[in-house]
């Protein structure tokens, strides 16, 4: 019977399968690097991948995340790509065997910078292992001793030797190969995990004088604000709209690898609470080694981001406020002028009282006039003068003809202000 599968239902069960390390029995060499590869190296890291596998009869799928290679029968080759990551693990099934050491150096030409670089030893007690343990030349003081799940130990200083790895040695204790292969594997993502996170201390401690600066600043501009310093206003806006931009560019350049740093920290410590750490009595255990400067790291990264949040918002609110003071002073000014133009009004209402009954005078007298120009022609009608006569005829006739002319150039001036008006609009 079918049914109508999700979309994604295979590649999220493809994605429960991955980080798969291959089984790893005593006595054993690895060795790992991690490197950050940018994206326009990974279409070199597939041509080398691809080249890889064909070289050894296999294939490679450009749209794999991980890979697993066996070089011969004693060498397996491991890739894995994580977000900005590559993982690239070679393991020896019986120590040092042949082909080991050359394929530790072609790692070193793979694409990317390096982050961190080891060389795994295994051996299948603590007697066999302490043997090793002057050749691993580990500082005392710095040696990290512990147990592990299924009763595996581990030693390591967690420095870097002349050839750029670190060392770690470990037995297998009661662990199967699989098992073996899962707990070294989980070793190596807490000190992966852990370096990456830690990439994002020294961009906190680059940008950290420049947030001091940008603090002080803010704290010297908003105390500006209690002043009342009408001219300078402006500038201040000017001056606190850039700091923000400056804020926010911060932001945008350290919010990546901060929110990464604290997301690869979690993992780290959800690995290191997976391994079940026992310590060794004169030693210092994995938890402690990790916790002393890994917690702190994050601290102070978790208190950058946090105290950046805080400087842009006291920005925001100092422009905010300065706004209101800009808008309630330009309020005030319309107010004055509203005022100013409402007694100019006033004025303006007034003369044209007076000119309206001015006008009403004079109306008045020109009106009587022509009603004397008409009584004084039909007074001389038909035998009087004839000038009073011809003045009353033509007294109509002008007022007619006035009442057109002026009827004419209204209708004149309005249809050429309506046309400047459509004019305007379409533009």
């Amino acid at each position: 019977m079918e049914f109508l599968e999700h979309p994604l239902r295979r590649e999220l069960v493809r994605e429960m399968h991955l980080r798969r390390f291959a089984p790893v029995a005593a006595p054993a060499s690895l060795v790992q690097m991690v490197s950050l590869v940018e994206e326009e190296l990974r279409e070199a890291e597939t041509t080398r991948l691809t080249e890889l596998a064909r070289t050894h009869g296999g294939t490679f799928d450009p749209e794999a995340r991980h890979a697993m290679i066996a070089l011969n029968e004693n060498l397996t080759f491991l890739w894995e790509r994580h977000t900005e990551a590559t993982t690239l693990t070679v393991i020896s099934h019986e120590g040092q065997s042949s082909g080991f050491e050359e394929a530790s150096k072609w790692l070193l030409d793979w694409p990317g910078v390096v982050v961190r670089a080891t060389k795994i030893f295994v051996e299948r007690d603590a007697k066999r292992a302490r043997k090793l343990l002057p050749e691993m030349e580990f500082e005392t003081e710095d040696l990290v001793c512990c147990a592990v799940n299924a009763g595996v130990t581990i030693w390591s200083d967690f420095r870097i030797r002349d050839d750029g790895f670190g060392r770690l040695l470990l037995t297998a204790g009661d662990a199967r190969p699989g098992e073996l292969g899962r707990i070294i594997q989980r070793l190596q993502e807490l000190g992966n995990y852990r370096n990456l996170a830690l990439l994002g201390l020294p961009e906190v401690r680059r940008l950290m004088p420049e947030l001091s600066a940008l603090e002080a600043r803010l704290a010297e501009e908003s105390a500006q604000l209690g002043e009342d310093n009408r001219r300078g206003d402006d500038q201040l806006l000017s001056d606190l709209s850039l700091l923000s931009a400056e804020l926010a560019r911060i932001r945008v350049a350290s919010g990546y690898r901060l929110s990464a740093s604290g997301a690869y920290a979690q993992i780290a410590m959800d690995r290191l609470e997976s391994l079940c750490v026992r310590p060794h009595e004169g030693y210092q255990d994995l938890t402690e080694f990790t916790e002393r400067r890994l917690v702190p790291g994050m601290r102070t990264c978790e208190s950058f981001v946090e105290r950046l949040r805080r400087l842009s918002e006291r920005s925001g609110d100092a422009i905010a406020l300065l706004n209101t003071r800009i808008d309630t002073r330009i309020k005030a000014q319309n107010l004055d002028l509203l005022r100013s133009m409402e007694s100019s009004f006033n004025l303006q209402l007034r003369l044209q009282n007076l000119v309206e009954a001015l006008s009403v005078i004079a109306a008045s007298y020109y009106f009587i006039g022509l009603v004397a120009y008409v009584l004084k022609g039909a007074a001389a009608f038909p035998d009087g003068d004839r000038i009073d006569l011809a003045l009353a005829i033509a007294t109509p006739i002008v007022v007619l003809a006035m009442y057109l002319l002026v009827g004419q150039i209204r209708k004149r001036v309005i249809g050429e202000t309506e046309g400047a008006a459509k004019s305007s609009s379409k533009d």
